[in-house]
């Protein structure tokens, strides 16, 4: 392999003409001016060089003085390429302005790389002792006690007289004139029945009878009437049927509810 890569390299010599250019811009004869080379990396590099018609793939990776040398040694010095492995790769160049201030030789200074720096988080250092143990036995906590201590109320389903107190103490709606309606009072009616129910005490449906002892008067039917009256409300959309076991009720569907 060693003689491959110095056959190889014969065919690629730099000559010294080649490092200066007799010509200036647009074929002006001027000075020569020098070809400016790249300078030569420092720290741990990478070298990478293939031939795939040669079955030829070498990396070497390390110091780049290391590098260097074993690419002397094999003949790789005027192939492949060379990159800087981590952010502490310099040139020559800014060494020579680093000479310039008194610091530590570069031997003697160890290379860090990125996953080498710790990481210090912000604030004080945790303090395990400092937090509270709370022990309880599962199931023993009482929910409804923990909710009452947070004003949090538990939903019930509201009685026909406090609905109907409340729907009396309300003004005359305005008819419903956003969606088809049979009725469209009586539909305006039943919408703020089921307002209330929801937002006030929190339940999704009314029972039937319910709905007839409190609002039996504004909806202007009661019994058989009322009930096929909400049975066609179901079948448009307006309503969600409930089946409570041995009763049905009805609830509001979110979009009617909202409707004007």
């Amino acid at each position: 392999m060693v003689g491959f890569y110095k056959r190889f390299c014969e065919i690629l010599p730099i000559r010294e003409s080649e490092l200066r250019r007799p010509y200036g811009p647009c074929g002006s004869k001027t000075a020569p001016s020098p070809v400016l080379l790249m300078p030569p990396l420092k720290g741990p590099v990478r070298f990478r060089f293939r031939a795939p018609e040669e079955d030829v793939d070498v990396l070497i990776q390390g110091d780049a003085e290391w590098v260097n040398s074993l690419r002397e040694d094999l003949g790789l010095m005027d192939v492949g390429w060379v990159q800087p492995m981590a952010t502490t790769g310099r040139a020559i160049n800014q060494e020579s302005e680093d000479k310039d201030e008194p610091d530590e030789s570069d031997e003697d200074s160890p290379i860090l790389l990125q996953s080498d720096v710790g990481v210090e988080l912000p604030g004080p250092p945790p303090d395990p002792s400092r937090v509270p143990t709370v022990r309880r036995v599962i199931g023993e906590m009482d929910l409804d006690a923990e909710m009452e201590k947070l004003g949090i109320e538990q939903p019930r389903s509201p009685t026909a007289e406090e609905l109907s107190d409340i729907i009396c103490e309300m003004d005359e709606p305005e008819p419903i004139t956003s969606q088809v309606s049979t009725d469209p009072m009586a539909e305006a009616w039943l919408q703020r029945l089921m307002r209330v129910a929801v937002r006030k005490f929190g339940v999704t449906a009314l029972p039937i009878s319910v709905i007839d002892s409190a609002a039996c008067e504004q909806l202007d039917r009661s019994g058989t009437e009322l009930e096929l009256w909400l049975e066609g409300m179901w079948r448009l959309g307006k309503l969600v049927k409930v089946d409570g076991g041995g009763r049905f009720g009805y609830g509001p569907s979110p979009r009617w509810l909202e409707a004007d």
